[in-house]
């Protein structure tokens, strides 16, 4: 199935999108791993767990430590790598909730075991409080991975609240707050929603503007500008041991006859007709082609000046042979052109090259046009 320049557009935008979640997910969860390691040392300390328990407390301890390594090693993919971001979320989706459950586990204890005082375990549900409002203010980029982690972090604790009596005001109060969670991770999620969309309308209007910036808007292909920088590009790299390239300007024969004839409608057709015929005769990714101007059209052509004079040469024949059907009718039309291989020595610049190659050109027109001149 051939893919479309609109499918493949929608499906970089949903690329984009998707990596923006992986990266912001790990950009806001890498070092909170290591939050849960520092609330148990505090607990721990408090409760004087290494006294009574030296061995639950140091594993405990060493359980959190590897948990935030393990979070904070798990790099997110490159960005345009979709099926490996996607991949990359699968497994986040099992590491995120291994540390809250961890500490739910300790929480579990800290309620039950008679050796925490009542002073412990208030400090350690303030904790799980913390966390949880973390996880649903702070993980919503997706909204599965705030609702599992603040879920293991509060209903457990929530549970063992209303199985004891004592703790059934405690228990209540931390139901309504049970309840402000729900809410604000749907709040939290729907803005971050938002702010995505936000960004990829913003990016959106980005690519469109750089688009214009570097087109002409009457040929849709590329102008002056983008070409004249892709060109002192590819001559600089050159200059320095990398790939050659070729130089072509091309030239419609008697264009203004066909303005003042015709109509300068019929003339802007030409103009396109030319443009769609150059790009099919020099396609991408191997040629780069620009109206630079009036009726003038150049390329540069990934390749040595022998094959691009050749190239030069049959669409100039093509185009000879024939009549351009515009606007309904039948023009003769016929193009000079100008070709050149770029030579560091020889050149010693893109402008340069651009000198040699347009003199060409001229010269084509003064040997009475409709013909293809080599540059020195």
């Amino acid at each position: 199935m051939k893919t479309t320049p609109a499918l493949a557009g929608r499906e970089e935008l949903r690329a984009w999108r998707l990596s923006q979640v992986v990266r912001d997910t790990y950009d806001r969860s890498k070092f909170a791993g290591f939050l849960y390691l520092f609330g148990w040392a505090v607990v721990a300390w408090l409760a004087g767990a290494q006294d009574f328990a030296p061995m639950p407390t140091l594993a405990m301890a060493g359980g959190f430590l590897l948990l935030g390594v393990l979070r904070l090693r798990l790099r997110p993919p490159p960005p345009e790598d979709a099926d490996a971001n996607r991949r990359w979320l699968r497994h986040y989706a099992w590491v995120l909730p291994l540390a809250p459950l961890a500490w739910s586990g300790v929480q579990g204890w800290m309620l039950l075991d008679p050796r925490f005082s009542e002073q412990v375990r208030m400090v350690s549900l303030i904790a799980t409080i913390g966390y949880a409002t973390v996880f649903v203010n702070v993980y919503t980029t997706v909204r599965s991975f705030a609702a599992v982690g603040a879920g293991a972090l509060f209903l457990p604790a929530l549970a063992l609240l209303w199985s004891q009596p004592s703790q059934r005001a405690l228990a209540v109060a931390m139901s309504f707050y049970a309840l402000y969670l729900v809410g604000a991770l749907l709040r939290t999620h729907a803005e971050y929603r938002r702010r995505l969309d936000l960004d990829l309308a913003l990016r959106q209007q980005r690519d469109l503007y750089e688009g214009l910036s570097r087109t002409d808007a009457l040929t849709g292909v590329h102008n002056r500008r983008h070409f004249t920088a892709r060109l002192d590009a590819l001559a600089q790299a050159a200059g320095q041991g990398g790939p050659g390239f070729t130089l072509l300007i091309l030239d419609i024969d008697h264009f203004k006859h066909v303005n003042d004839r015709h109509g300068h409608a019929v003339g802007d057709a030409c103009l396109k007709a030319i443009a769609d015929r150059l790009q099919r005769a020099f396609p991408p990714p191997r040629a780069l082609l620009a109206r630079l101007g009036g009726e003038e059209f150049g390329v540069l052509f990934d390749g040595p000046e022998p094959e691009a004079r050749q190239a030069a040469e049959a669409f100039r024949h093509a185009l000879a042979s024939g009549l351009l059907d515009v606007e309904g009718q039948r023009l003769p039309v016929t193009v000079s052109i100008g070709v050149g291989g770029f030579d560091p020595v020889r050149h010693g610049d893109a402008d340069g090259l651009y000198r040699a190659v347009d003199a060409a050109l001229y010269a084509a027109k003064a040997d009475g046009r409709d013909r293809v001149a080599v540059g020195g």
